[in-house]
């Protein structure tokens, strides 16, 4: 071989290694912004309003502003009625009540949701009726924590 087909071969060589190299540096995947890891499988971030609510233990309503209508023995009556998803707790003359229907299936465990109508009387206030889609977020000791992130709005009713 003479020394013009050595100098053609090394710049083939050359020019070769250089198309190779830049294809792949071109097909390589370009390093990414750093993402931040999850907290973990199926965890959410819960907002201080349903932090509260989650510490409650009480039956009853628990709304944004803070109130709430919660059942004891002594002021109140408390029914439920299975076949028409139905829970209600009410004093003996009637001036207080809230009562939660059920549209479809019954929650049963947490990530169960369910639309609801929602029925409220607070003393010589007048009712109040919501429809809202409500997420177990808590199903223990025979009674679900339903929330609604939207309205900040809480509900402690036993399971039925």
């Amino acid at each position: 071989m003479n020394s013009k087909h050595k100098i053609l071969s090394a710049l083939r060589f050359i020019l070769a290694l250089a198309v190779v190299a830049t294809t792949m540096a071109v097909a390589c995947p370009h390093p990414e912004e750093e993402q931040p890891e999850p907290d973990g499988p199926g965890t959410e971030t819960k907002s201080s309003a349903r932090v509260a609510f989650e510490s409650f233990t009480a039956t009853g309503i628990y709304f944004n502003d803070g109130s709430s209508m919660v059942y004891n023995e002594s002021e109140f009556q408390q029914a439920v009625n299975h076949s028409r998803r139905n829970f209600r707790i009410q004093s003996d003359d009637q001036s207080r009540y809230f009562n939660i229907n059920i549209n479809d299936r019954i929650p049963q465990k947490a990530g169960d949701e369910a639309v609801a109508k929602v029925t409220v009387r607070n003393g010589n206030s007048g009712e109040t009726v919501i429809i809202v889609k409500l997420k177990t977020v808590i199903a223990k000791n025979e009674k679900l924590w339903l929330w609604n992130e939207l309205q900040e709005l809480g509900v402690i009713v036993p399971s039925f």
